[in-house]
């Protein structure tokens, strides 16, 4: 059995308590589908694989009563991080299997290429991972809704953490694409508006094996401080090989996302970085305890940020189906416009102007907790919304 039909038949098998408990006239109008073109191979399958362990926790919370007492049936497609290959997976999701709602793309580079198709399509595309900043700005559109932390609210929190430290020489190292891109810009844009200087920057390729060159020009700006903006395995194999050209102990590691699952890749050699964190597993929430014991008695794992946004945009998405009292798409756009939602780390608002989620930036540190089996993040800082959000469909801030 190919690995795409297994997905499909055991989230769909998971939902059928759901279809049974339903009303009969709540049955014969089927599934609500929701079509997840996913990393779920290649050098960021780690995202798609977060958005998969958090619609498998979503479905078995959700499957006693479905949503309007219709189950729920997710379907996943193997992008593997490639912008083309997303598009067709997603539309042979929209046009084979019915869907209405996308979710789960991993790259900024596949996200702004799936988004682009949607007016087309009239589906709604919700994002919870994906931090180019231009999906809420330049190329917004109705069927767009950021429920996720951006690259540039990212950005924003670790930079107002960065105004009160000591540091003053920064490098910026984004990766070459949207996501990379668009961070390193707002941090250099940000840093200097609090009177610190950008010494240098560079844009290594999606996918680098060697980062030699690019630690060697970090050392010789004499930065204090290396901000990276750099996706899944290239961020491991950044942190790795800067700890052993002895780069980490001379200029702090600054992440725009700094993740538990490079903690986990790297190990010790991680303890020290600082970063943003769109999600931190740690925050003290009484809703956020439930949510990680419930996670971890599921996966035998702690969420990561993607985990935990996920289920986030999931729950956020049910919610608002079940207010506008159907599926069809151009309501459940309507309803979820300006609408608030109690999220795993506090208050969410849903911004009409620009479809981006209103909601708290957290600055976090790598350190070693003897409760946990590896490095995890621990909160530095928390930012109230109004604070680390862009003014309506820009990257700039007031």
């Amino acid at each position: 059995m190919r690995r795409r039909d297994f997905l499909k038949i055991s989230v769909a098998g998971a939902a059928g308590t759901s279809l049974l408990a339903a009303p009969r006239y709540l049955r014969a109008q089927g599934p609500i589908k929701i079509g997840m073109p996913a990393a779920l191979s290649g050098s960021y399958a780690q995202y798609g694989i977060q958005a998969k362990r958090a619609a498998d926790l979503f479905s078995k919370d959700i499957k006693a009563k479905g949503i309007l007492g219709r189950p729920v049936e997710f379907i996943f497609e193997d992008t593997a991080g490639d912008p083309a290959a997303a598009v067709r997976k997603a539309q042979k999701l929209v046009e084979k299997d019915g869907v209405k709602f996308l979710t789960g793309v991993a790259l900024s580079s596949e996200a702004l290429a799936v988004s682009a198709k949607c007016p087309e399509w009239k589906v709604l595309f919700m994002s919870t991972i994906n931090g180019a900043g231009a999906l809420t700005a330049k190329s917004f559109h109705r069927y767009f809704f950021r429920v996720n932390t951006s690259g540039p609210m990212g950005a924003r929190a670790i930079s107002l953490y960065l105004a009160e430290s000591p540091m003053k020489r920064f490098f910026a190292l984004g990766s070459d694409y949207a996501w990379g891109r668009d961070s390193a810009a707002s941090f250099t844009q940000q840093i200097t508006a609090a009177k610190k200087d950008i010494v240098g920057s560079d844009y290594p390729p999606v996918g680098t094996k060697d980062f030699a060159s690019y630690i060697a020009k970090i050392r010789q700006s004499r930065a204090e401080g290396v901000y990276l903006a750099l996706p899944g395995q290239d961020a491991t194999i950044y942190m790795k090989q800067a700890h052993q050209f002895g780069l980490n102990r001379e200029v702090k590691p600054i992440m725009e996302i700094l993740e538990l699952e490079n903690m986990k890749a790297v190990g010790d050699a991680m303890v020290g970085a600082i970063g943003s964190s769109r999600y931190p597993f740690t925050v003290d929430t009484p809703k956020n305890k439930e949510f990680v014991k419930r996670f971890h008695e599921l996966h035998g794992m702690y969420p990561d940020m993607f985990d935990g946004e996920t289920y986030e945009g999931l729950e956020w998405l049910a919610q608002v189906i079940a207010k506008a009292g159907t599926d069809d798409v151009e309501k459940v756009i309507e309803a979820w416009e300006d609408s608030t939602y109690e999220g795993l780390e506090g208050p969410f608002l849903m911004r009409k102007c620009d479809h981006q989620a209103v909601q708290p930036g957290f600055a976090v540190e790598c350190v070693k907790d003897p409760k946990y089996p590896h490095p995890i993040p621990k909160i530095l800082a928390t930012y109230p919304g109004d604070k680390v959000t862009p003014k309506c469909r820009t990257e700039e801030f007031s």
